[in-house]
């Protein structure tokens, strides 16, 4: 039984990772389960015994990465602004490898309530590492950094610019540094 889970979860991560690359190339509207079914090598009927939609498909992206970012946080063993800049620095890696699916998914998130519950881990690691600070302070800390990378993002949409994660990474840093003084 144990092995058919393994199996199955691999399967899963092969349907999702040829859907994070489809999306990427043709645009999330123009993707099909054949599309997906064909790039991950699987049959049609495989893609719908784990999604029934691609809306349901890309719920489990948009928590998948959520999952991986936390499990990032907690083996990178750091702290505080270090685990933060870190944190980010994951961030924008994954965002210059699938910069349209991620910003897809990164406004699902503000739109979507139970997206919504997966993204606001991203705000408890911070706020749970920024110090000793009112809960007032706190939120304008996190409202800022949330805001630097959104702005980042969509500052690189705007202007067609490539999406590097090393330049990214340091232009972020410059815009945090007054934030986590």
């Amino acid at each position: 039984m144990i092995e058919s889970r393994g199996k199955r979860a691999r399967s899963r991560m092969i349907i999702m990772h040829a859907a994070k690359g489809l999306f990427e190339e043709k645009g999330i509207r123009n993707v099909t389960f054949n599309d997906i079914a064909e790039r991950a090598d699987m049959c049609r009927t495989t893609i719908f015994n784990h999604f029934s939609t691609i809306n349901e498909l890309m719920l489990a992206l948009s928590e998948q990465e959520i999952v991986d970012l936390m499990e990032f946080c907690h083996d990178s063993k750091l702290e505080g602004k270090e685990l933060i800049t870190a944190m980010f620095g994951r961030l924008i890696e994954d965002t210059a490898n699938y910069p349209t699916l991620t910003s897809t998914l990164t406004s699902n998130s503000i739109i979507n309530a139970q997206e919504r519950r997966s993204v606001e881990k991203i705000e408890e690691v911070i706020r749970d590492n920024i110090g000793d600070m009112s809960d007032k302070e706190k939120e304008i800390i996190i409202v800022r950094l949330t805001g630097a990378y959104y702005g980042l993002v969509n500052h690189y949409f705007i202007n067609s610019l490539e999406f590097d994660p090393k330049k990214m990474k340091r232009q972020f840093g410059v815009l945090t540094e007054d934030i986590l003084k």
